[in-house]
Parts: structure tokens; C-alpha cells; sequence
């Protein structure tokens, strides 16, 4: 066990009373859902409430998920976030972060996503993990950066804010066995030009190492991970901005993934 998840796994968060555990900000998951259903830019949690913890928020979270429950979607997996030593230094935490999922969330190889809801899309290129079967699949991640100020926010605002999790796009699943988890090289192309790479082994401690510390920051924030479940590790290469267009990811051996994105009709 690396020291990372060693750590941890020692310190919980005390969210066994979750479910009855009042938040620091009772009215936060209130305003975030009504600015995610109008397509409005919010105000992270700690404008209001700079003392805001990390507990504190992920039990934001926790009652986020569960009006999306209630509402009638599903959890599809979870995704890490601030998988790299660069990342953690420039919102100076010393772990990652772990938001979740959704079903509605999911477009599959040759998607249309729409920016319709997007207050500002982004994407990073990823891999994907299925518990289980351990089955491994390109992900592309198109998150919703929907700060008020998209450019200033802390890990405390991502974690509130789901680790501003949306769309995301899978490609075909494959057994791992014999492929260089670490070393595949990725690229992203937007109707012709090259716009994104990187290396499957920047996430944080490799592949393996990544799933297992997702897994393990999802049970600290009291979810419970189950067979079929998605889960998705670092960013590879730099984050950009979601434009319409024609993208192609290339996944070396895993393939490509196209999805198509058009704009919001006004």
C-alpha cells in the first residue's frame, strides 16, 4: 500500500451520520441545483463560508448526490481529481479529491454532446476502470466549470461542487492484460488539429495505484463503490476548453473514441 492511501485510509472523515449531519451551509446544495438546472454560473461555497473544510464539504456532496438520486438518476462510477504533484500544489492540498458520476452523465463512442445546460465545458482525456471485471476503457471527461470566476476556486469549491462533474464520453473496454497501463500515448484532435496529449502514467502513482486511491477516497466520503461501477483516474496532458466541432482521441492500442460537439441553439 503506497503512502498516499495509507493516509488516506487512516484519517476518515467521521460520515458515519452523514445522512443526518447538518452541513456547514445548509443552503449551498440548494443554490447549486438550481443553478445547474437554469445553466447560471454559481458562487463557490467558500465566498460565502470561507472557513469551509474538506468534511465539510464532501457531506455537501454527499446530499448533492442524493437529490440526483431522488430525482431519479444513478450512479454510474467516480472520478478523481488533482491526480498529479502539480495539481495538489496549486490548490495546496496533500491527496486528491473524488467526486461522482452519473448515468445521465454518460455518451458513448460518436456522441453528438450538446453544450446546451454547459455553463463553461472543458475536457481532460482519461482512462476508465470497471470494478469487477477490470475491464480498461478511454474516457473523456467533459466537465462543467461553472464557478462564478472559473479561473479562482480551492479544492474545498470542487469537492462542494462534485469535482464539476458532467458529460463524459466511453470508448470500447479491453482487457488490460499485456498493455503498458503507464506508457500509452494519448491525443486529441478538434476537426483536424492537435489540441491535447499526454501519457496514461501521469496520474498519480500509475494506473493501478490511481483506481485504488479513487476507490479509497470514495469510501472515506462515505459511497460505497460496487462491481460495474466506473472509475476514472487523472487527467492526461493539460485540460482545455469544449468548442464545437469534430473530435478524434487517440487511445494507441485502445483505439479511437469521436465524438461530435455543437453548439447551444439561442
Amino acid at each position: 500500500m503506497s503512502a498516499l492511501r495509507a493516509a488516506i485510509l487512516a484519517v476518515p472523515f467521521i460520515l458515519a451520520g452523514c445522512m443526518t449531519a447538518t452541513s456547514h451551509d445548509p443552503d449551498y446544495v440548494a443554490r447549486f441545483i438550481t443553478a445547474e438546472r437554469a445553466g447560471l454560473p454559481f458562487a463557490p461555497v467558500t465566498d460565502d463560508k470561507p472557513a469551509t473544510t474538506l468534511p465539510q464539504a464532501y457531506r455537501l456532496q454527499h446530499r448533492y448526490v442524493r437529490q440526483r438520486i431522488r430525482a431519479g438518476d444513478r450512479v454510474a462510477g467516480y472520478k478523481g481529481g488533482l491526480m498529479s504533484p502539480a495539481s495538489l500544489r496549486s490548490r495546496n492540498v496533500t491527496e486528491p479529491l473524488v467526486g461522482t458520476l452519473f448515468a445521465s452523465g454518460r455518451a458513448d463512442q460518436g456522441a453528438i454532446i450538446s453544450l446546451c445546460g454547459y455553463r463553461k465545458a472543458s475536457f481532460e482525456l482519461k482512462l476508465g476502470h470497471l470494478i469487477g471485471d477490470g475491464r480498461v476503457l478511454p474516457v473523456i471527461d467533459l466537465p462543467d466549470i461553472a464557478y462564478r470566476d472559473p479561473d479562482h476556486y480551492g479544492a474545498v469549491d470542487m469537492v462542494a461542487a462534485n469535482v464539476s462533474a458532467a458529460r463524459y464520453v466511453r470508448g470500447t473496454a479491453r482487457p488490460p492484460d499485456s498493455l503498458p497501463l503507464d506508457a500509452i500515448g494519448v491525443t486529441l484532435h478538434r476537426d483536424g488539429r492537435r489540441i491535447a496529449s499526454g501519457s496514461t502514467g501521469e496520474s498519480l502513482g500509475g494506473q493501478r495505484e490511481s483506481v485504488r486511491t479513487v476507490v479509497a477516497l470514495a469510501r472515506k466520503a462515505g459511497r460505497k463503490p460496487l462491481p460495474g461501477d466506473l472509475i476514472v483516474t487523472g487527467k492526461i496532458g493539460d485540460r482545455g476548453w469544449l468548442l464545437p466541432g469534430r473530435y478524434i482521441a487517440d487511445y494507441g492500442p485502445f483505439g479511437n473514441v469521436t465524438f461530435q460537439v455543437v453548439a447551444c441553439p439561442r
